[in-house]
């Protein structure tokens, strides 16, 4: 139930929780199902809600860098991990394992449904500075490069299959100059792959 609380109080409580903010730099990986609206609209809610979570179970399933997972929405899986200088290696191996995984539940479940379902999955991956605060039992993320990443999840891209990188990961991973960034981001096409 809500307790009202005056301002001093709301100040105190600020100013005991400021000191304890941990800011920290890491890596936010997106893997979201593209085709996901679409998909809900044309099929039976049960088969529906059963389908997502076992290809959104088989990316969470997938994660072999240990990264930790701050929220899982309808159609995507917000994961994270404070480190400095991640490795674009690490960050395209494992999203070619999602893919990969994502793509051979798909073509079971489609076999097993006898119909075609025109999803596919990308992945957003971002550096920067976040931070984490906690709501009862939840813990949730907050900082620019949060936002950053959910607003690339609209972009210009013109697949729906693809690893799309930012400029502010490239400059900070380690060993991968190769990759030019002149715009905000950079992609992969993995559509025919």
């Amino acid at each position: 139930m809500y307790k009202a609380i005056d301002s001093e109080e709301m100040l105190r409580r600020y100013a005991i929780e400021a000191d304890k903010v941990k800011i920290e730099q890491g890596i936010i990986l997106i893997p979201d199902v593209s085709g996901f609206t679409n998909f809900v609209s044309s099929i039976c809610i049960e088969a529906g809600r059963y389908i997502m979570r076992e290809l959104l179970m088989s990316i969470i399933q997938s994660n072999t860098l240990d990264l930790e997972i701050s929220e899982v929405e309808g159609d995507a899986v917000l994961f994270y991990k404070f480190c400095n200088n991640p490795t674009i290696e690490q960050i395209i191996t494992q999203y070619e394992l999602m893919l990969k995984n994502f793509r051979e539940k798909l073509e079971l479940i489609e076999e097993l449904i006898e119909r075609k379902l025109d999803v596919s999955l990308k992945l957003i991956a971002h550096y920067g500075s976040f931070t984490q605060y906690t709501i009862g039992n939840f813990s949730k993320l907050y900082g620019d490069a949060v936002v950053q990443s959910h607003a690339l999840l609209k972009n210009t891209v013109q697949s729906d299959t693809y690893l799309l990188f930012t400029k502010e990961l490239l400059q900070f991973s380690k060993g991968y100059q190769g990759m030019k960034h002149p715009t905000s981001y950079t992609y992969i096409d993995y559509k025919t792959k």
